[in-house]
Parts: structure tokens; sequence; C-alpha cells
């Protein structure tokens, strides 16, 4: 199994006391690694390559139960990992492309399938464009709309 990096995503609260140090008082970090779509030979991942790969991230030292997805629509990616994320009790931040509006409508769709489907349990967060911008290969006048429309799809889901 071959994964690309490990994710560590940072939720922090920031301290409202009155103390004079606005430092963080806690800090969660969630670990876990972003494995690809896609196996060695380039075929796309089914649902039992993900669920093997979730078993093993789980399996390593230091246990790690969460993942990120680079994509939503390519390789059927949320449609066959989120099935295999909970039977394996994994959590995945869901990258969302937005490189063009077509391209971006085929990961809100595939979204809002698989949430309508399986509910919003297995989600950490959703990623929008996050590397687009830097990347500058998205407006920020167009990320900021594609945003708001993912935005309103899950909003329109009730799980």
């Amino acid at each position: 199994m071959k994964f690309s990096s490990i994710l560590t995503i940072a939720a922090a609260s920031s301290s409202s006391s009155s103390s004079s140090s606005s430092a963080v008082e806690a800090a969660t970090y969630l670990k876990g690694f972003n494995p690809g779509a896609n196996n060695p030979d380039g075929s796309c991942k089914t649902q039992a390559d993900w669920k093997k790969d979730f078993q093993t991230m789980q399996s390593l030292p230091g246990s790690f139960p969460n993942a990120q997805l680079f994509a939503a629509s390519d390789c059927n990616t949320v449609a066959n990992a989120v099935p295999a994320a909970i039977t394996t009790n994994t959590k995945l931040l869901v990258g969302v492309w937005t490189e063009d509006w077509n391209h971006s409508g085929a990961e809100n769709a595939a979204l809002l399938a698989t949430v309508k489907q399986y509910g919003h349990e297995w989600m950490l967060a959703v990623s929008v464009g996050s590397e687009d911008l830097y990347r500058k290969e998205t407006p920020a006048s167009t990320l900021v709309g594609q945003i708001y429309s993912v935005r309103g799809i899950l909003s329109t889901v009730n799980a």
C-alpha cells in the first residue's frame, strides 16, 4: 500500500479568558493518511481496496483513523471509499477539485449523492479547492462561488 503523505489537521480553540495570553488553550490533532485513489498499476481503487487501506492504516503503530481524499468524483472515490470508511470506522476529509465548473459540478454531484446515501457521520470536513488558489489555477472569486456551492449542497441534506 502506498500513501503519499501524512494528514495533519489542527483544530484549535482560542482562549476567550481575560488572561494576558491569547494563546490556544487546547489543540486536537487528527492523524491519518492521504491515500491516493489509484492502485499502483493505475487502476481505480475499489471499495475492497479502500477497506484494506483503512485497515492497514489503523493497524500501524499509533493507529491512524483518518484519511484525506483528494477528489470526490475521480475514480468514483467517495462512492467507493465512504462505505469502506464506515465499516472500518475511518473518518474522511473530502477534497473537492475546482479546476473548472464542469469538474466542480461532477465533484459536487458525487459528494451530494454520497451524503444523501450515507449521511455525514463519516466526514471530518470538506476541502474545496485546497490547492487551486495558491497554484493560481482558479481565481479567488471563482473559488468563493464554488465554496458556497458546496456549502449550499451540504446544507440541503438532512443527515
